[in-house]
């Protein structure tokens, strides 16, 4: 992602799920960051949110392309 530029939360759900739309977003030449306040809360020793609820975030520039790109695999599934 692009340093200074704003994020947008394009899919949460599973670890699964997120490094599935990871992959798929990359192989379009999108990056993405996994924001996952869980993990994060469990290191710091004061686990917090939930194990299901990562976040997928893209630039802004991208969301639009990476929403359809979600929304098209999982049209397919």
């Amino acid at each position: 992602m692009t340093e200074g530029k704003d994020s947008v939360c394009v899919f949460k759900g599973s670890m699964i799920d997120v490094n599935y739309y990871v992959e798929r977003l990359s192989e379009q030449g999108i990056i993405s960051i996994i924001k996952d306040d869980f993990q994060s809360g469990v290191h710091a020793g004061v686990p917090s949110g939930s194990p299901d609820l990562i976040e997928l975030l893209v630039d802004m520039d991208n969301a639009e392309k990476a929403f359809e790109c979600i929304e098209g695999l999982q049209d397919s599934e």
